[in-house]
């Protein structure tokens, strides 16, 4: 039966956001909207924070939907995200870990809010808050919304250049565990450690540091991925026996470069992934 079901999946998108973090839509109508395009495998994977999954409908079939989450994380300084996929989202070392960001990331907000207002620019904690989502976890996206809506920048691009963005004038580190805690803390939720954008990592050999700590995958293909990319990752991932899986890192409309689709994933791709939930579907057996 269970291969039956594996040999359907053929549309995915295994990297999407709510609301709940800092997406558009609420988790509700993202699985409407996955229903209507006739994805067969879906993955929210909202900012540190599990809380879409406690808002989803009784029923979504004939979607199926693998637990995920996109897990900030750190290496030698620079930002790696960890997506954590079939995990048990009741597991208490993973609820400690999102309770940590959603408390680190309050406090990093009220920081880069009272920079901004050394450079005289004045926003209010209470406006963040209120298109924070339902869960009220900032990132600094809902900052620069801010930011464009009071009027000092034109766009949100325009705001993380000029303020927000890595080391500008306002910015302020969020609280991060390393990849190797990461990795550990996903895996002891019974979950999955996919790498996610690894185009996006700082170096590129940072990647192969990553696979001796445990990694189980990587997100081979992802809009911001050139071609060549993609056809090294499936190299790499073939080469150490990782999982691939396909996102589009959907956030909203008004991000043109990764509009909520079908992922054209290829093939080899596709087979990973039947593969993946085959065995989510019998670790969540065993438990």
């Amino acid at each position: 039966m269970i291969v039956k079901e594996i040999k359907n999946i053929k549309r995915i998108n295994l990297h999407l956001h709510t609301n709940v973090s800092d997406g558009a839509l609420t988790p509700a109508r993202l699985i409407s909207r996955s229903q209507e395009i006739g994805l067969d495998l879906i993955s929210i994977t909202d900012h540190d924070t599990a809380d879409a999954y406690r808002q989803l409908p009784e029923s979504v079939t004939p979607l199926r939907i693998l637990p995920g989450m996109e897990i900030s994380s750190h290496h030698l300084g620079t930002d790696v995200h960890i997506l954590a996929y079939g995990y048990d989202i009741d597991n208490h070392a993973l609820i400690e870990m999102t309770e940590m960001y959603l408390i680190g990331r309050r406090e990093r907000a009220i920081k880069m809010i009272s920079l901004l207002a050394e450079l005289g620019i004045n926003i209010d904690l209470q406006d963040v808050i209120a298109v924070a989502g339902s869960r009220e976890l900032i990132v600094r996206p809902h900052i620069a919304q801010i930011l464009v809506s009071k009027g000092y920048c034109q766009t949100k691009n325009e705001a993380f250049d000029k303020y927000i963005g890595n080391y500008k004038p306002a910015f302020v580190p969020k609280p991060e565990l390393s990849v190797r805690d990461a990795i550990k803390i996903i895996h002891d939720a019974g979950g999955f450690a996919v790498i996610a954008h690894p185009g996006k990592l700082a170096k590129a050999s940072y990647l192969e540091e990553f696979i001796p700590w445990g990694i189980d995958g990587i997100e081979v293909w992802h809009p911001d991925h050139y071609q060549w990319e993609i056809d090294n990752f499936i190299t790499l991932a073939q080469k150490n026996g990782l999982y691939m899986t396909g996102g589009s890192d959907f956030h909203g409309e008004q991000d043109k470069h990764n509009l909520f689709d079908v992922v054209p994933a290829p093939q080899v791709v596709l087979d990973s992934v039947n593969k993946l939930w085959q065995e989510y579907q019998c670790r969540l057996k065993s438990r």
